[in-house]
Parts: structure tokens; sequence; C-alpha cells
């Protein structure tokens, strides 16, 4: 079994369901002919290099799987028929691939993607709930400020209020 990756470019004017079922067609002939899908990511909507059947813009795909030859040459057939794809590369990677190995490597990435997603979160919450402290230490300082503010505002009304002495007069201005 040898590993191949294919980048195919599918009409960015497909409607999501359609898009949906092209892409349930590629995964389920590899699944068919006793390949298996190391990984599929969408990259989304691009602007082509140059026009490519009248289309600038492309939905672009990658398919990362291990298959045998045959595979190859029939869901390269089915691409050059299918008006939904615009364009398509395959190129092996691996000679011989032991499956299992794959299956191992592809379950140690998802892993440690959800535990990066998991730690990014967890992070997050822990910077929310931080900012909610402030807030609420914020909010609790400014309603203690304006009991503080009235207090000395109390205060000098209490105590009699001191006449600012007189200055003395220099001698310039008697003269």
């Amino acid at each position: 079994m040898r590993r191949y990756e294919t980048i195919f470019i599918s009409d960015p004017d497909l409607p999501e369901d359609s898009r949906a079922a092209l892409f349930e067609k590629m995964q389920g002939l590899i699944a068919e002919n006793d390949g298996y899908i190391a990984f599929f990511d969408e990259w989304g909507a691009r602007k082509l290099a140059y026009e490519v059947k009248k289309k600038k813009r492309g939905y672009y795909v990658l398919m990362d799987f291990c298959a045998e030859g045959s595979l190859i040459a029939e869901m390269e057939r089915i691409m050059r028929i299918d008006d939904r794809i615009l364009k398509f590369l395959t190129i092996q990677t691996e000679e011989e691939v032991d499956l299992d190995a794959v299956k191992e490597q592809v379950a140690k990435a998802k892993a440690e993607k959800e535990a990066a997603q998991k730690a990014a979160a967890e992070k997050a919450e822990a910077a929310r709930l931080e900012a909610e402290k402030a807030a609420e230490e914020e909010a609790a300082k400014a309603a203690e400020a304006p009991v503080e503010e009235a207090k000395a505002e109390e205060a000098p009304a209490e105590a009699p209020a001191e006449e600012p002495a007189e200055e003395p007069k220099s001698d310039e201005e008697d003269a």
C-alpha cells in the first residue's frame, strides 16, 4: 500500500449540500477500494492564479490517504468526468507504508490537536474568570469611593471653618 496526497479544486459556486455530496463521493471511493483516509482538509474558497473553466475562484481540498495504485487511476478518471471539479493533482508521498503506523500517527496527531484545543479553552476560561474578578473588584472600589467622598464632604461641614489670616501688606502697595 502506498501513501498519496490529492489536491483538487471544486467549483466555488456549488451549494453546500452539493459540495458535501462530492466530498462524500471521493471519500467513499477511497473506502470502497480498501483505502484509508489519513486526513481530509478543506482549505476553502481561494482566488486562482489564472482562470480555469471560466472561473476565477476555486474551493480547495487536500486529501491524504493510503491506497493501492489502481485506485488512483479510477479516482482521476472520475475527477476528469465530474464537471464540479476544476483541477486536481495526485502525488505519491511514500512507496511502502504500514497502515497500522499511519493510523497510530493520525490518532496521535488528533490527540495532540484536541489537547491543544482543550488547553487553549482552559486558558481562555481562566482569562475570562480573571477579567470578571478584576471587574468585580473595580466595581467594589467604585462603590466604596462615593462613600469615602461623602464622609470627606461631611467632615469639613462639622468642623469650624478657620478664616484665612490676612497677608501682611508689602511696602510697594503703600506707595
